[in-house]
């Protein structure tokens, strides 16, 4: 596996496939759920809609969990921090979406949305399942092989 344009140095830590494809689900996700607020953004830069704090609140969210699934990829402790309360809010988030949409007699809304509400508690579990691998002895592990091989080189190196 490549390390950049090279081989990885002796002994230093590499992310597993799993690892990478939970980073990339969760950057892939938080891209996707910023572009739905584009036209918000585009027409609060035009003046014609109002500040939303929500809405901001949300994409700041997202771009927080984009960051932090980059860096996830370089093993950094705080990145991982950040992710892992990037999933549980989506998590939390993705299964509000699901009740609001499959009981809308309880939010005072018509017919229930099926399609909708079984497609967000869906991506929910996933986020679930996400966030259990994440918090796994397995990512733990490659944080501290990561934090014992940067010690070692700076020990070294000293």
């Amino acid at each position: 596996m490549p390390y950049g344009s090279e081989p990885p140095p002796e002994g230093a830590p590499v992310p597993p496939q799993e690892l990478i494809g939970a980073s990339i689900f969760l950057g892939l996700v938080s891209v996707v759920s910023i572009s739905r607020h584009g036209p918000y953004l585009i027409t609060l830069g035009m003046g014609r809609s109002a500040l939303d704090a929500v809405s901001l609140g949300l994409i700041a969210l997202n771009a927080v969990g984009f960051a932090g699934s980059l860096w996830l990829l370089a093993l950094r402790r705080w990145a991982w921090a950040l992710c892992l309360g990037y999933a549980a809010i989506e998590v939390c988030l993705h299964l509000y979406y699901s009740f609001a949409d499959l009981v809308p007699g309880m939010l005072g809304r018509g017919s229930p949305q099926w399609l909708g509400g079984l497609g967000e508690l869906v991506l929910g579990l996933v986020f679930l399942v996400v966030l259990a691998f994440l918090s796994g002895p397995e990512t733990r592990e490659q944080l501290d092989a990561r934090e014992g091989y940067r010690r070692a080189g700076s020990a070294s190196g000293s």
